[in-house]
């Protein structure tokens, strides 16, 4: 069984408590009307991972983690074969957490049984498509819409901590000599500022559908 992967960072501390690995999935069905990152909506984009190979290499990842942030890209267009990713990892490290961004409602997902397999294994889930016209309440979300679902205990006992994030933190990729990657949920005149500091005219970074950024 394959996922569709199109970028994978580490470690990353702007997307959810702790140092994570984050994954960006390639593929999404919703096409959202001003989605800003329309290059990880084709379903060939990225590349196909076996589930055995990526949680192989994600065990590989040096220095210790504290979970894994899945985005996209629509995590839950893949929902089985990410499913069975994050089962298998859980067997080698069962204290990591889980979180996974969503265009789609915890609502829509409940009401699709493939989703549900990937909802039943996950810690908390961001959901909702991004929303530029309504401000942002929270500081790991991209618009206002959107919301943090804590969905075990686990998810709960982040709750606090989630909550404490730092709005506007950015993680940066420094690549051959210069600035590569920039990831958070941040506004457009953040990634403007870090480029500047770093003497980067444009990082031809992808958007991410609730306000991520990241560089492949």
């Amino acid at each position: 069984m394959d996922i569709r992967i199109y970028s994978m960072a580490y470690p990353v501390t702007a997307l959810g408590p702790g140092q994570r690995v984050v994954l960006w999935v390639a593929g999404c069905r919703r096409g959202c009307a001003g989605c800003i990152s329309p290059e990880m909506q084709p379903l060939e984009a990225g590349r196909a991972v076996s589930v055995e190979r990526l949680v192989e290499h994600v065990l590989q990842v040096y220095p210790p983690l504290d979970g894994v942030t899945i985005s996209g890209g629509e995590p839950f267009d893949q929902a089985e074969a990410l499913a069975a990713f994050v089962h298998t990892l859980r067997v080698q490290r069962p204290a990591w957490t889980i979180l996974v961004y969503s265009g789609y409602t915890l609502e829509e997902i409940r009401g699709d049984d493939v989703r549900t397999a990937l909802l039943g294994v996950i810690d908390v889930l961001i959901d909702g498509s991004y929303r530029h016209d309504i401000p942002r309440v929270h500081p790991l979300t991209g618009s206002g819409n959107q919301r943090v679902h804590c969905l075990t205990p686990v998810g709960e006992a982040m709750r606090a901590t989630m909550n404490a994030c730092r709005a506007e933190g950015v993680n940066i990729g420094v690549g051959r000599g210069a600035l590569d990657m920039v990831i958070g949920v941040t506004e457009s005149a953040t990634r403007a500022a870090v480029c500047e500091a770093f003497g980067a005219e444009t990082l031809g970074a992808c958007e991410g559908p609730r306000g991520e950024s990241c560089d492949t």
